[in-house]
């Protein structure tokens, strides 16, 4: 297995409240304090692309609620063997920030779009500002954060019949759609949401017939396909009905700075101790990158069936 990609959670905050990420308790946010610092960050990417790390995604909670992010940026790309640094956002700040995240060095970004339907968007998101997401992902287009893809979490209920007009908006403005099944992380929302890929996939067929596959580089898990009248892919990432585990290159460095080697596995290692203790740091952060991977080794080769309640923490705790 080659674990090449590391992706980094900058904040358990966000701007957003989305029904299948954050529960509807109230949960404790993180002070300041237990946050890696941006410069203990770049010091554990420095530690660690000896192993082979060479793509970095930042996510959260919302990476761009986080001050000082496109100076983060900066530093990552002074580090030679990173290849690329991409981002996840829900996209509320991209009109503000696109343009300095590209010339801090973000190669691409991904955005979070669950609806085209204001009400729909409010409902899922807790967010009254669909307008201001659509003229973020028009803005980072012109910036050069291509190709922009469009992450979308299929309800069942709720937004399952915009399917169809989600893969019209992409194609119309050279945005690659990407359908992800619904996955209840930590026991998180109503199990009536999961719609799988098949289904979807089978919408988009009786429209456009039968979609095409094609390669597609890129960091993650998921299978993109062409329709008969456009060469712009459309992807899925179908975590339930068709799981990579035995594919997956990814570790997740949570913001209060756990290395996570499974989404859906509580087992995580402290970094955070390790990078703030001066005795042995290279050393000690080395076993612990190793025992995460081998965590991520055994599991995937035991792999037996999922259990979501497994995962410990919420989405927005764990990185998007």
């Amino acid at each position: 297995m080659k674990v090449d990609y590391l992706r980094i959670s900058l904040t358990d905050r966000c701007n957003f409240n989305c029904i299948y990420c954050r529960p509807y308790k109230r949960i404790k946010i993180l002070n300041r304090a237990d946050l890696l610092s941006f410069e203990e960050i770049v010091d554990f990417i420095r530690l660690v692309v000896k192993f082979g790390i060479r793509k970095i995604r930042l996510t959260g909670g919302e990476p761009l609620i986080r001050k000082g992010v496109i100076e983060l940026i900066n530093m990552i790309s002074k580090i030679e063997e990173i290849k690329e640094i991409s981002m996840t956002t829900n996209g509320a700040k991209l009109e503000e920030f696109a343009s300095g995240l590209k010339k801090a060095g973000l190669s691409r970004i991904n955005v979070s779009l669950d609806s085209l339907n204001e009400k729909k968007f409010t409902q899922i998101t807790g967010y009254n500002g669909l307008s201001r997401v659509l003229r973020g992902i028009r803005i980072a287009t012109e910036a050069g954060l291509n190709p922009v893809k469009i992450n979308t979490v299929v309800l069942g209920g709720i937004n399952d019949d915009e399917i169809l007009d989600l893969v019209e908006f992409s194609q119309k403005n050279y945005l690659i759609v990407r359908f992800i099944e619904y996955m209840p992380i930590n026991g998180m929302g109503n199990r009536k949401w999961y719609v799988s890929n098949e289904i979807v996939r089978n919408i988009i067929e009786k429209r456009w017939g039968k979609l095409k596959p094609v390669p597609f580089i890129g960091n993650g898990p998921a299978r993109y396909f062409v329709t008969r009248e456009s060469n712009i892919p459309v992807g899925f990432i179908s975590f339930i009905s068709h799981p990579f585990c035995k594919e997956c290159n990814r570790l997740r460095l949570t913001c209060d700075g756990k290395l996570r080697p499974c989404l859906i596995s509580d087992f995580e290692v402290d970094v955070k101790n390790a990078l703030r203790s001066k005795r042995n740091r290279e050393k000690n952060i080395g076993e612990l990158f190793r025992e995460a991977v081998d965590f991520k080794v055994k599991r995937e080769k035991k792999f037996t069936g999922f259990d979501f309640k497994r995962a410990g923490k919420f989405m927005f705790q764990i990185g998007g």
